[in-house]
């Protein structure tokens, strides 16, 4: 009895019990198959994502059908009226159902392995482009707030100041004053080293752009060659100092002139660097 169930390969093997179980197996393969058959008469294409979770499912469910021969295995070999043939069949029925099982679990922790490094490789990729729109945020964000405000403080060349205080800008989170946490906004801020108004002591200050380019302009000592309203009464905006205002004594500080400003003035107005004035 025994000899004639067990003698045939694994994959052919059946128990009582089973025969139900395969017709229903093989009814739902055959309807999986006309479903997709008929999905793809439709005109249904189908990714190579969707292939690959195919793939996957169908392993799965063949590995549950080995688990499942192997436990009817060695069930029946706890049979203790089996023959010592009988047995020694069953038994190489359960190593060759086992050495497929440990193959298909080979497979599915490869096919794990693969799928983690494909899911590392798109989110190292996603982080990559994150950063990389983050940083044309900030940039286009500072860019533009500098640019307005040194349009609006009416600056001779506004790309000047935003060279100039783009150094000292950055862009930091907004705080919502009742709960005291980010709020998902944002506001350019630029660091400037200025003097306290009240200890009189040099310290870094926050300010917004238009606060910054407000304070320039109360210091033509320093920037007031950058602002049309830096221009010294008798010394027009197209005269050979480009509105470039000078400092004490009268003179312009060279520090501050371009190659191309210096050879201008001098050609023109040399007392203007301190240098005698051109015989007429």
């Amino acid at each position: 009895m025994f000899r004639s169930l067990y003698l045939s390969r694994p994959w052919s093997s059946c128990f009582e019990g089973e025969d139900d179980a395969a017709k229903a197996a093989a009814d739902k393969a055959a309807a999986d198959k006309a479903a997709a058959d008929a999905a793809a008469a439709a005109g249904k294409t189908f990714t190579q994502d969707d292939l690959n979770r195919f793939l996957a499912e169908d392993r799965r469910k063949h590995q549950t059908q080995l688990k499942e021969q192997a436990e009817k295995l060695e069930t029946v070999l706890k049979n203790s009226q089996l023959t010592e043939q009988d047995r020694k069949v069953l038994q190489e029925n359960l190593e060759a159902v086992k050495g497929q099982l440990r193959s298909a679990e080979a497979a599915a922790a490869k096919e794990k392995q693969e799928l983690e490094q494909a899911f590392q490789g798109k989110l190292v990729d996603a982080e990559k482009k994150s950063q990389i729109w983050e940083g044309l945020y900030r940039e286009s964000m500072i860019q533009r707030s500098l640019q307005d405000a040194a349009v609006k403080g009416d600056a001779w060349q506004p790309g000047q100041i935003v060279t100039l205080m783009k150094p000292m800008t950055k862009l930091v989170a907004c705080v919502d004053p009742t709960t005291n946490r980010p709020n998902g906004q944002y506001e350019v801020q630029i660091e400037m080293l200025d003097t306290d108004p009240k200890t009189g002591q040099q310290v870094m200050m926050n300010r917004t752009p238009e606060a910054a380019v407000a304070r320039m302009k109360e210091l033509p000592e320093q920037f007031g060659n950058l602002f049309k309203s830096g221009v010294v009464s008798g010394i027009g905006s197209s005269s050979a100092t480009g509105g470039l205002m000078p400092g004490q004594g009268g003179k312009i500080d060279v520090r501050k002139l371009t190659p191309t400003q210096y050879r201008e003035i001098r050609e023109k107005n040399p007392e203007l660097l301190g240098l005698a004035p051109k015989r007429r």
